[in-house]
């Protein structure tokens, strides 16, 4: 048995007429119809408009609070010659911010330069230090994108220095915003934006679409990235933005993307919101976590080849460090998360020394992927009191809402519900710990329980086919607010098991499907290979492709899984050695002198298979180790097994019989007439009558025990004579004889089967009754 690691909840298909009528005039799927149906379709004409997202559907510019006088100031600034700074922020929406922005402005003539802060020097946002710099320089309006409404002591400054500030944002609004010459921004207080999410470069496009007043379709590549690396709400507008977006991606345009996409796992031709989410977002991000993020718009802006090429080599290998970067971090936060401080903790603020800063972020959220508690992973540098951090959350806990009242303990501080960055006095961490824990009570989160997983539907082998992912992707873009779907595979019959990368830490398998066998992966989840063989788990899986050297195969991702009953190994030996008894279980043995051994030898209980029948063995692991006597004794076991983890079936037999089988009739009729002709001394004669009779010592020795149960014959100093007078009797139901039945029989069924075989039959007799 292993438990699912979420709550799962199918949808209901309670609107039959409305996903018939739907699947018939979409030509869809009924699975993908009802889909539509309860992402909010209510009419044929909403899933048509839902399926192909139009240029229509996108508000105009002027929705946005003080779009209006950001242009009037822009506009000016240009007239006047003035120096324009596009000040953007170091993560792939920032990155791609900045870059549309500078465009935008170089194409209607004004005299305008970029800054990309960066995170070590510089921190998020407006920075006073840096403000001064850049005023000392010549500019004369500062622009920013993706940052802003956290910078009021460094905008004040530039105010003070005669220099406007214009600021394009979405980040979670302060109580108390900075005096700038416009906010735009869309959620500014009693002027909401009604269009959706906006991440900043969404924002950005929405100015550059005023100041170029025509709708730039041209820019719409650089929002697909900035607003999916920002993981912002795919419905509403964004969901024609993404697609027209990630559609202008395909075409191979920009110069420095065409080389970084090359050299990744994706196809451009075919390229996909996954492939900008898993492929080009973090090597965007690598560069402002470890290196300098304006290299990242001179990759997005450049017309050269060469130097585009040269900085999708420098962005690539920024990130295979961050990689190694990361993965060293989050072992190491880990050990922290498990130490038992932490082990009752709901939220986690976990501070380390010398970690490095840029990467906290990537390993708070695998720590919160592993723990399902919302993390915060800080640093202090060596000689330094002030910590740098950065937090991840769940649904269920705003983490940004959990610190915004408590800015006194911070140096620094901003965010939204769902992630946040910030800086500390390193002392003051304990106070921050106790502010989070109070804080899960008062907006009652609950961290024992398993977040939700919503199931689709169930996928039936015959659905596994490449057209079902075509008519999938009809459904996309994929993300917050429009959900890659998790679809369910009832009782999947699974073979090929097997890890694979580079450290053997991933899954794969393979499940039949309606044209043949269809890989499941299971990334970072190796550990559960024992658990699947041998079972026939359910599976929540994702659709998708796996294109390689021109080939297309469909392709399965594991979310989560679910096995009612046993998992089932089989794990047959024909030796036991020590590392076989490594692992914490209930061994169950049938033979008392290999019991006596392994008792106080293993890790965990030995126990004989009388105990085995009766004991609780809820969760456990149960290994069994040796042969049984019979099979209906080990039913007996497998009866009071059907709520263990796992059942590990060794079966080791010291001494087989199957490769000497029963002796035969005529053999037995031999040796009877053979002691009647003749007293036989076992010690001189024994081997010469084990040829004659063609059986070996050990049947031989058997045949015997057979004939002194029925008193044919008697052994006296090792002489074996005939009985005078005898009783006749079916020499079938003697003990010895029908022991060694029952263990060949035993043989059959439990060492000669296959692993299928075996498998069923054990299945068989756990659901017996």
């Amino acid at each position: 048995m292993l438990r699912a690691n979420y709550e799962w909840q199918q949808l209901a298909n309670d609107q039959e007429k409305l996903v018939s009528q739907i699947a018939d005039q979409c030509d869809l799927p009924p699975l993908l119809a009802n889909l539509l149906v309860h992402r909010g379709c209510e009419s044929i004409a909403d899933a048509q408009g839902f399926l192909k997202p139009q240029i229509q559907s996108i508000l105009p510019p002027d929705q946005l609070h003080d779009m209006d006088k950001a242009v009037d100031r822009i506009v000016t600034a240009i007239e006047n010659n003035e120096l324009i700074t596009v000040y953007g922020d170091y993560d792939a929406d920032g990155i791609t911010s900045t870059a549309l922005m500078f465009e935008t402005l170089e194409t209607i003539g004004a005299n305008v330069n970029y800054y990309v802060p960066n995170r070590f020097k510089d921190g998020y946002g407006p920075n006073q230090a840096a403000y001064q710099r850049l005023i000392e320089a010549g500019t004369q309006l500062i622009l920013t994108v993706d940052n802003g409404v956290s910078g009021k002591e460094a905008i004040d400054f530039a105010n003070d220095q005669g220099v406007d500030v214009v600021i394009t944002d979405h980040h979670s609004l302060p109580a108390e915003l900075p005096v700038a010459k416009a906010i735009v921004h869309p959620k500014y207080p009693g002027d909401e934006y009604q269009g959706g999410d906006l991440s900043g470069v969404g924002v950005a496009f929405k100015l550059a679409w005023a100041l170029l007043e025509e709708f730039p379709t041209e820019l719409l590549d650089l929002v697909a990235i900035g607003e999916i690396a920002d993981v912002v709400s795919v419905a509403g507008e964004n969901r024609a933005l993404i697609t027209m977006g990630i559609h202008q991606l395909r075409q191979g345009v920009r110069v420095g993307l065409h080389e970084l996409i090359s050299l990744t796992n994706a196809d451009e031709a075919h390229l996909t919101e996954e492939d900008i989410g898993f492929q080009i977002a973090p090597r965007l991000n690598a560069l402002g976590r470890l290196e300098d993020a304006n290299q990242g718009v001179e990759l997005l802006t450049t017309l050269d080849e060469d130097q585009g090429r040269q900085l999708a080599k420098a962005v690539d290998d920024c990130n295979q460090e961050r990689q190694k970067l990361v993965q060293t971090v989050t072992e190491a936060a880990m050990v922290e998360a498990k130490k038992p401080e932490n082990v009752d903790r709901p939220v986690l603020l976990i501070v380390g020394h010398d970690w490095h800063q840029g990467i906290l972020g990537i390993v708070a959220s695998h720590i919160l992927q592993t723990t399902g508690k919302p993390t915060i992973v800080a640093s202090v540098n060596q000689g330094e009191t002030v910590a740098k951090a950065s937090g991840r959350s769940r649904d269920g806990f705003d983490l940004f809402a959990a610190l915004d009242q408590h800015r006194d303990l911070m140096t620094a501080f901003g965010g939204h519900p769902l992630a946040c960055g910030l800086s500390f006095e390193v002392d003051q961490a304990d106070t921050l710990r106790s502010v989070l824990v109070r804080a899960t009570d008062q907006q009652k989160f609950d961290g024992q329980k398993k977040p939700s997983l919503t199931i689709a539907g169930q996928l039936e082998q015959k659905e596994l086919t490449l057209e079902f992912y075509r008519q999938l992707q009809r459904l996309g873009p994929f993300g917050p607010g429009n959900e890659l779907p998790t679809f369910l595979l009832k009782t999947a019959k699974i073979s090929d098991l097997q890890t694979m990368g580079q450290k053997q830490q991933h899954l794969k398998f393979t499940v039949t499907g309606a044209q043949g066998k269809v890989a499941v992966l299971a990334f970072n989840n190796a550990g559960l290979l024992s658990s699947l063989q041998g079972s026939t788990p359910d599976l929540a899986v994702q659709v998708g492709v796996n294109r390689w050297r021109g080939q297309t195969k469909l392709q399965l991702m594991l979310h989560d899984l679910k096995i009612t009953g046993p998992a089932i190994e089989d794990a047959r030996v024909t030796r036991l050695i020590a590392p076989m008894f490594k692992q914490k279980a209930v061994y169950v043995t049938f033979n008392q002198q290999l019991r006596d051994n392994l008792t106080g030898n293993v890790a965990g209980q030995v126990v004989s298979g009388r105990t085995a029948q009766t004991m609780d063995l809820t969760d456990q692991k149960v290994v069994i180790v040796d042969c049984p006597p019979d099979l209906p004794t080990l039913v007996k076991i497998l009866k009071n097994c059907q709520r263990v983890a796992r059942i590990h079936l060794m079966f080791f037999s010291r001494t087989p019989l199957h490769q000497r089988g029963m002796p035969g009739r005529q053999q037995f009729v031999a040796l009877y007439q053979t002691i009647r002709q003749q007293k036989i001394n076992l010690n001189r004669m024994g081997q010469q009558l084990a040829n004659y009779l063609q059986v070996d010592n050990e049947q031989l020795i058997f045949m015997i025990h057979v004939f002194l149960e029925l008193r044919f014959v008697t052994i006296k100093d090792g002489v074996l004579a005939p009985v005078k007078e005898i009783t006749r009797a079916d020499l079938k139901q003697t003990m010895s004889y029908r022991q060694r039945m029952a263990q060949l029989t035993v043989e059959q069924t439990l060492l000669r089967s296959t692993s299928d075989q075996l498998v069923a039959w054990v299945k068989q007799n756990l659901n017996s009754h």
